[in-house]
Parts: C-alpha cells; structure tokens; sequence
C-alpha cells in the first residue's frame, strides 16, 4: 500500500500541480482534512526505514545473517545477492540446509521491537528455473524468531528455537508447489501444508502483542488470512526476515550438529568419516521487496484476541493488514505532476525506474481501493491518464 502520504488528489484546474508525495488539500478535499490526518500514520512510519526494494546491490550490507551472528561460521547459501543475479530482486540459492526442531538454516533479516508487519513478493522455482524444487522441502519466505543469546557455537544449548515461518515452494510433494507454515517452541516444531500455491506469491507475517498472524496473496487475487498464532512466550525485540532451505532428507540424515556447523557439498568428509554424496539441493528464491511497517489496529480491536478465529474474523484482520500494511519504503513511485481537464480527467507524470512493474489505484474515499492500470515502465518516467466518465478523487502508485 501507498501510505496516505503518497496519496495524490490534483486540483481541478487546467494546469499541472506539483504534488510530490503529499496530499494537497484543495478546496474540494476540504471536508475530508480529518480523514486525511488520521491516516497519515503511515506516512511517518518509523519501521519503512528498514524496507528493502532490492533496487540498489549495496543494501546487501544491511541485512544481518544468523550464521554470522550466532557464530556458527558456515553460509548456507552458495548465492546472495541484491539487485546483481536479477535486477531489482534479492536472490538466494541454499545449499542443503532446513529449519525443523533443532535444525538451523538460512535466515537474513533484521531486528524489530514491539508490533510490526512484514510483507514480501517471492518467486520459488528449483535450480532448473522451468520447474518447482524436486527436493524435499525446498521452500522460502518470511520468518519472526526468537533471538538466541549465543555468538558461539560452543554456547548452543537444546530446546532453545523458538520461530515461526510461512514459505512457499515445494513442501512434502516434490515438483508441486505448496505452502507450509510452522511454528517452533521451544525446539518442538508443529507444520501445516497447504497445496495449490503458484510459483510466485505475495505473503506477510504481522505480529501483534503475543499474536502472529500470516497471510498470502496469489496474482491477480485478494490478501486471505493463512494462518494464526498465539506466542505469547516471544519477547518485544525479535528477529524478522526471510529464509530459505531445501533438502531434507540429506538434513535429517547428516544431523543436527553436522548440518548447523558444516556447508553441506557433496565430497564434504565430516568429522565422523562420513563423505557426502547425497546432496540433492533444488531451490532458487527470488524476493521483489521486503517492507516493514508498523499496523494500525482500529480502536474496537484493540486487546481483541486476534489469533481466534472465533473473536476476530479474517475480514476483521484484512481490514487493516493485507494490502493496508503492504507499505513501501524509499523507492516508492512518486507523483511528480498532477492535472484535471474538465472531459479529459486526471492526467499525471509518475517516476519510474525502467523494467519494473507498477499498479495505479483509485480511490474516492480514501478506504476502498481500485486497481486500474497496471505495467512495465520503459523509462524513468510515466504519463497516466484516468479519462474515465466518473474519475477517482484520489490516486496512488505502487509496485506489486
């Protein structure tokens, strides 16, 4: 979503408007200035700063590993990149490594205290590029977990992973793809998978006082509710990010302290004499963005117990997540002139950044949202034009 600040309602006049980023309340907006300064929240959000459109490949350097940060030492992922495998996008490519009980893979996220959301665009495919994975749990997506007080192996303890994670890729049916959700106490991991997921989704983990909840968007479709948790054990300050793993049962079969502390390559002779040559790892994850922002509950949710179903419904929840939390950081398209023709309509310059996709949406009251056009700019900057018979008042540009 284009927080309220980038939303833009031109002037009626027949000369173009400078709008840059920011409502401009004409006479004609007058009756809506409450409105508009209640939903400005996003706009001064405190969590976009951590957002990543993948548009620049120095930003690589302000994520943090857990491989590094714990000290275990060994990369589970044998390509990391931003914006340099594929322009705009952060591409990861795992080595044989998963998530399950005390099993530690892949996680690059960053540090987030108090409630907060996180929504990604990922595209899964196994290392063929034409297929899913064909490995055994090869998935990848958003995860919110429990730092560990540990910047050594040495200081490991069990029963210590505390997580929760909503991937997509291929699950227990290699060649397909589905999604699985887990959640992990205290080491004890409990699954969920789900068939019928596509290659590429949008999914988000919003997390609010002890609940977490996760949701997913499909092409072309709306947000939908995908799971709920209660974690009321996870402390204010959490680990948030994206993970990868694929591989299974090369994991299971190597080991938890092996598969923690050594890349796992075929030809790799492990300490007990063991030479690897089971290593089947099939995964390439693709992320379009990573945005973080905080959520808005609306007041008659407040203390609600979110993560049941039974006392918030899932339209309860999308009315304020989803797309409402879907919001940009720095690279957000901007409006850079605006104009209203009477019988022409609205007519605007958006800045673009070329061979990526956008969508403009419009609205007349600032909470329903249309999408009407979308595309793929061609240059750094875009002509819109909303000739419809009834134009929208307002209008707002995102990327998918």
């Amino acid at each position: 979503m284009i927080p309220p600040g980038h939303v833009i309602e031109p002037k009626r006049t027949g000369s173009a408007v400078d709008d840059r980023m920011k409502p401009r309340l004409t006479p004609f907006a007058l009756g809506l200035a409450i409105c508009l300064a209640a939903s400005t929240l996003h706009a001064s959000d405190d969590l976009t700063v951590l957002s990543d459109e993948f548009d620049s490949a120095h930003s690589v350097t302000n994520w943090q590993r857990i491989h590094q940060v714990e000290g275990w030492g060994n990369d589970a992922l044998q390509v990391f990149d931003i914006n340099t495998t594929q322009p705009g996008r952060m591409t990861m490519v795992p080595h044989t490594s998963s998530w399950y009980a005390e099993w530690r893979g892949e996680l690059t996220y960053k540090t987030v205290t108090g409630d907060f959301v996180i929504t990604t665009d990922v595209e899964t495919t196994g290392r063929s590029r034409v297929r899913p994975p064909m490995a055994l749990y090869s998935l990848a997506g958003i995860m919110v977990r429990t730092p560990r007080t540990m910047t050594n192996p040495s200081q490991w303890t069990p029963g210590g992973q505390n997580y929760v994670f909503l991937s997509t890729g291929a699950a227990n049916n290699p060649g397909t793809f589905q999604y699985e959700v887990k959640t992990t106490v205290n080491s004890q991991s409990t699954l969920y998978i789900s068939n019928g997921a596509p290659a590429r989704s949008s999914i988000q983990v919003a997390r609010i006082g002890p609940h977490l909840i996760l949701l997913r968007r499909e092409p072309g479709g709306a947000w939908q509710v995908h799971q709920r948790y209660f974690r009321p054990d996870m402390p204010a300050t959490l680990q948030a990010g994206l993970t990868v793993y694929t591989d299974w049962p090369t994991c299971e079969a190597v080991g938890v302290q092996y598969q923690n502390q050594f890349v796992l390559t075929n030809g790799l002779r492990l300490p007990n004499g063991v030479v690897l040559n089971s290593c089947r790892p099939d995964l390439i994850a693709s992320f379009n963005y990573v945005r973080y922002a905080r959520p808005i509950v609306p007041a008659n949710l407040a203390g609600a117990n979110l993560s049941n179903a039974g006392a918030v419904s899932d339209a309860q929840l999308l009315s304020f997540l989803g797309e409402a939390a879907n919001v940009p950081g720095g690279a957000t398209p901007a409006f850079t002139e605006s104009t209203f023709v009477a019988g022409q309509g609205f007519r605007f310059t958006l800045s673009t950044i070329p061979g990526r996709s956008y969508r403009v949406q419009g609205s007349t009251d600032l909470q329903q949202w249309m999408t009407w056009t979308s595309f793929v700019s061609t240059g750094t900057s875009t002509i819109i034009q909303d000739s419809s018979p009834l134009p929208f008042r307002f209008h707002r540009a995102a990327t998918p």
